[in-house]
C-alpha cells in the first residue's frame, strides 16, 4: 500500500531571545538567597530581577505583539471618547472589528451580561487568581527549601544549583511559542 505524504507543520517554534530572558531571569531569581542573607534585601533584588526580565521580554516578538495590542486597544478607546454612553460598547466593538475585516470575531455581536453573570465571572476570576497565587507560593517555598536542604548537606551555592535547574526549564518553556501561520 503506498504511503501518502502530507505536508508537515510545526505547531511550535523557539524564540531564543525569550528563552534566554526567561532562563536568566529565573536563574537570577532563585540564586539571590546565596548572595544576600537579609530578607528585605533579597526582596529588593528579586524585584529588580523581575523588572529587568520584563523589560527584556518586551523586546522579544511576543513582547512587541503585546505592546501593539495594547496600543490598538488604547487607540480604539480614544476614538470612542466622543460617543454616547449607551452606544459606547457597540461603537467600540464596531471600531475594533473594522480594523481587521478578516477577524473571525467580526460577525459576533456584543452580549449583555446579567448581574448574576457578572458575579459569577468575578467569583471565577477570584478563584483562578487565588489558585494561581497559592500555586506560586507553594512552588517558591518548595524551591527555597530544596536549596536549604542542599545547604544543610554542606553543598556550596545550593540556591545557584536550584536556579540553574529551574532556569533551564524556564528557558525551554519560555522560548516555545506557537508558530505563526506565515512560516
Amino acid at each position: 500500500m503506498p504511503v501518502q505524504q502530507t505536508e508537515t507543520t510545526r505547531p511550535w517554534t523557539f524564540d531564543a531571545r525569550a528563552g534566554a530572558a526567561y532562563g536568566l531571569m529565573t536563574a537570577a531569581w532563585y540564586t539571590v538567597p546565596d548572595l544576600v542573607e537579609r530578607r528585605r534585601t533579597r526582596a529588593l533584588l528579586k524585584t529588580a530581577c523581575g523588572v529587568a526580565g520584563a523589560a527584556v521580554l518586551l523586546r522579544t516578538g511576543e513582547g512587541r505583539q503585546a505592546i501593539d495590542g495594547v496600543r490598538k486597544v488604547r487607540d480604539a478607546l480614544r476614538d470612542t471618547e466622543g460617543t454616547e454612553v449607551a452606544a459606547g460598547p457597540t461603537a467600540l466593538w464596531e471600531q475594533a472589528s473594522d480594523d481587521v475585516p478578516d477577524d473571525t470575531l467580526h460577525s459576533l455581536t456584543p452580549v449583555e451580561i446579567t448581574p448574576g453573570g457578572k458575579v459569577a465571572i468575578a467569583v471565577g476570576a477570584a478563584v483562578v487568581l487565588g489558585a494561581t497565587t497559592a500555586f506560586a507560593v507553594v512552588g517558591e517555598k518548595g524551591a527555597y527549601r530544596w536549596g536549604e536542604r542542599m545547604r544543610a548537606r554542606g553543598l556550596r551555592a545550593p540556591h545557584l544549583r536550584v536556579g540553574l535547574v529551574l532556569g533551564a526549564a524556564a528557558a525551554v518553556l519560555g522560548g516555545l511559542v506557537p508558530a505563526s501561520e506565515d512560516d
